[in-house]
C-alpha cells in the first residue's frame, strides 16, 4: 500500500514540526538554541528528574489486578509511547481501542490511532509567539485533543522519534482506552468536536476536557493516562516528555 501522503507529511517527524515553531516565534538562531540552550535545559532537567525518583521511589505502585500483565495470557495489548521532544502522544490499536472508545468513531480506516492533549491556542497555531507560549503554561487555558490515523506501525511513522512500546493486560488497556475517551468534551448528542485539520498526516484537533498550564501540561496528561492501565509511573512530578519516557524504561527493561 502506498501511504505518499502519510509518508510527505511525517517525512521529517513531529520535533521538526515543533523546532521552526519555536524559531520563528523566539528569533533565538537554531545552533544557539539545539546546540547549547537545549542540551543545557535537558541537562538541568533531567538531574531534577533523577533526584525526584530517587526521593518519590516507591511511592506509585503498580494497581493490582491491571499491571503487569500476565505474561500466558493471550489478549494483552501493546500501546505505544512517543516522544516528540517537548511533547508525547500515545499510540493505541484502533480495532481495539474502537469499542472503549464510545464517543469517537473518525478515522475508519486507520490501523493505529495517535493521541495527545494540549493548551487549544498554543497547539493549533502555527505561528505562535513566546506570549502565547506563556500563557499556556502560566495561566490556565482552554484543552484540545490531536488526533493522528496511522496507517502503519508508530515506530515505521515516526523514525524521527523515540517510540517505546508498553504491553499492558487487557483489563489495563480498557481502563487506558476509557481514560481517553473521558478526556473528549462533547456536543449535546454526545459527539466529539472537531475543530479542524491537526498539525501532520491525516490528523484532526477536538475540543477536550480539561485546563492546560504549567503543572498540567501534555506530558502531565499522558502520565495520567498511563497511571490509568496500572502501569506504576509517577504522575507526581511529570513535566517533560523525558521523565514520562525514563520511568517507563526503568520498569520495561528491568
Amino acid at each position: 500500500m502506498t501511504l505518499q501522503g502519510v509518508s510527505q507529511g511525517t517525512q521529517n517527524g513531529y520535533p521538526q514540526i515543533l523546532r521552526k515553531r519555536i524559531i520563528k516565534s523566539t528569533g533565538i538562531p537554531p545552533d544557539l538554541i539545539f546546540n547549547y540552550i537545549e542540551p543545557a535545559v535537558k541537562g538541568i532537567l533531567k538531574s531534577l528528574i533523577i533526584f525526584a525518583i530517587a526521593l518519590l521511589a516507591g511511592c506509585s505502585r503498580p494497581i493490582e489486578g491491571l499491571y503487569p500483565p500476565d505474561p500466558n495470557q493471550t489478549d494483552n495489548k501493546t500501546v505505544y509511547l512517543v516522544n516528540h521532544e517537548l511533547h508525547t502522544g500515545i499510540v493505541l490499536p484502533k480495532k481495539d481501542a474502537s469499542p472503549y472508545l464510545r464517543s469517537f468513531d473518525d478515522f475508519k480506516h486507520a490501523y493505529y490511532l495517535e493521541i495527545g492533549w494540549g493548551d487549544a491556542a498554543y497547539y493549533q497555531t502555527e505561528e505562535t509567539t513566546i506570549t502565547m507560549g506563556l500563557k499556556a503554561l502560566l495561566w490556565p487555558t482552554d484543552s484540545v485533543l490531536h488526533v493522528v490515523a496511522l496507517r502503519m506501525d508508530p515506530v515505521s511513522y515516526f523514525p524521527n522519534s523515540e517510540v517505546v512500546p508498553l504491553e499492558l493486560s487487557h483489563k489495563g488497556f480498557i481502563k487506558l482506552v476509557e481514560f481517553i475517551d473521558s478526556s473528549f468534551a462533547l456536543n449535546e448528542k454526545n459527539r466529539t468536536i472537531r475543530l479542524g485539520h491537526g498539525l501532520y498526516g491525516e490528523s484532526s484537533f477536538y475540543r477536550a476536557k480539561g485546563t492546560f498550564y504549567l503543572f498540567n501540561n501534555c506530558n502531565t496528561w499522558t502520565a495520567n493516562a498511563i497511571r490509568s492501565s496500572g502501569f506504576p509511573i509517577s504522575t507526581f512530578y511529570v513535566y517533560t516528555s523525558d521523565n514520562i519516557l525514563y520511568q517507563v524504561r526503568q520498569i520495561t527493561e528491568r
